[in-house]
């Protein structure tokens, strides 16, 4: 085990290397920060004294670079911002954190929090794991079979599908009207927006596919990031349901710290609101972001004051609208620019499509989205046969014969 963790160790650290070899240095350092404040915290916890403050030297470290980091791009764009950071700062505080709450013991192996933090698979856009799930596993042998790397493959297989059939072939139109919004008619943004919903879901949750693929192929059990958020029936739902690791990251080690919903209403108010307004700011210190967090915090509120529960298929299409009205100003970081957009949209929504340089292209992409969400929604249901070896053979076909190639992914900005 020790052998194959170190191999998996170093391929992590050549794998972040390729990217620029000086942010390896942020990854030894996160890993040295944590790994000592672990040590630190139990140490104090033998000797009964006070272990906040190890803690909270570790939370503050750790988030002093990323902090830096966000910032010091925003001043200055030419600055590199480091892939992944946002990432495998959160995956290290989880370490700490849990160590401090009991929840798992230190692991004085520094090779294994090392490679739990580095693990290439989740290194760049999550999912973002927990100690308490991955740690284990490293210290265990792993178990490889036929069908476990078979269902690892065809989950991969699935994820580069949404990659570079949806996500990037969407990505062409969605660049183009974007890149001069101003001058684009209602009914060419709406689409834009319905593109960019789907865009940055295929995208996201592609990468995670291929992540968890890849784990489970080397026999690693990696957390859930998706699972149908689109389908989602309530705001709550949609949360629980989208960017799995982050929202039950932000719930576990920040709402629940502030009293979750064990406070008076006005507390829970600001509880709700502080943890969107966070995972805003989380991808990205600009008010674009910001405001996209404080979408969600009201129309969250909204939705529980007003009391909507029952799931049916209006309350699923609301959802959809409200979460790609917020994602404009998600994608479009400048507010003013952003509110223009939606009050072009609202304002005249019927009106000439523009359909880009390629008419054919763009009706190709709507055709392949429809197929896809088709697929969605079967899976969705149940209803789709799970491990087909010909329903992989044509994923793949379509790979090749309808995908584009794209530089990066959406969140490695993040």
């Amino acid at each position: 085990m020790q052998i194959r963790n170190f191999l998996l160790l170093v391929a992590s650290y050549v794998f972040y290397a390729q990217l620029h070899i000086w942010f390896v240095l942020l990854l030894v350092y996160t890993t040295l920060v944590n790994y000592g404040c672990g040590r630190w915290i139990s140490y104090a916890r033998q000797k009964h004294k006070n272990a906040k403050i190890p803690v909270t030297a570790g939370i503050v470290l750790s988030l002093a670079i990323l902090v830096v980091f966000k910032y010091a791009y925003i001043v200055d764009t030419s600055i590199i911002l480091p892939v992944g950071l946002s990432f495998f700062t959160f995956q290290a505080l989880s370490y700490s954190i849990d160590i401090y709450r009991g929840k798992i013991v230190e692991e004085k192996n520094l090779l294994n929090v090392a490679l739990f933090i580095a693990f290439f698979p989740t290194l760049l856009s999550g999912p973002i794991e927990r100690a308490r799930n991955l740690i284990p596993q490293l210290k265990q042998p792993t178990v490889i079979t036929s069908e476990i790397v078979f269902s690892g493959i065809g989950l991969f297989i699935w994820g580069l599908f949404k990659k570079v059939v949806i996500a990037d072939r969407l990505a062409e139109f969605v660049n183009a009207v974007y890149a001069a919004p101003a001058g684009q008619t209602g009914s060419t943004l709406a689409l834009a927006a319905l593109f960019y919903s789907f865009q940055i879901y295929c995208d996201f949750s592609g990468y995670a596919d291929m992540a968890i693929g890849s784990g489970k192929i080397m026999g690693f059990d990696i957390m859930k990031n998706f699972n149908f958020p689109y389908f989602a029936n309530t705001m709550k739902e949609f949360w629980r349901r989208w960017h799995i690791s982050l929202t039950s990251w932000f719930t576990e080690y920040v709402y629940f710290s502030m009293g979750g919903n064990r406070v008076k209403q006005a507390r829970w108010i600001l509880n709700i609101s502080t943890v969107f307004l966070l995972s805003g700011i989380w991808h990205g210190a600009t008010w674009g972001f910001v405001l996209w967090g404080l979408i969600h915090a009201v129309l969250y509120l909204i939705e529980h004051f007003c009391k909507i529960k029952h799931p049916n298929l209006l309350n699923q299409v609301l959802v959809f609208i409200m979460v790609t009205f917020a994602w404009i100003f998600f994608r479009i970081e400048d507010s003013a620019t952003a509110w223009n957009v939606i009050c072009t949209i609202c304002t005249d929504i019927i009106s000439p499509i523009n359909w880009g340089s390629s008419t054919f292209s763009t009706l190709l992409t709507i055709v392949l989205l429809v197929l896809f969400i088709v697929r969605e929604y079967l899976m969705y249901k149940q209803k789709l046969p799970q491990k087909h070896i010909l329903e992989y053979m044509l994923l793949v076909f379509g790979i090749c014969l309808f995908g584009v190639s794209s530089d990066q992914f959406v969140y490695f900005q993040f």
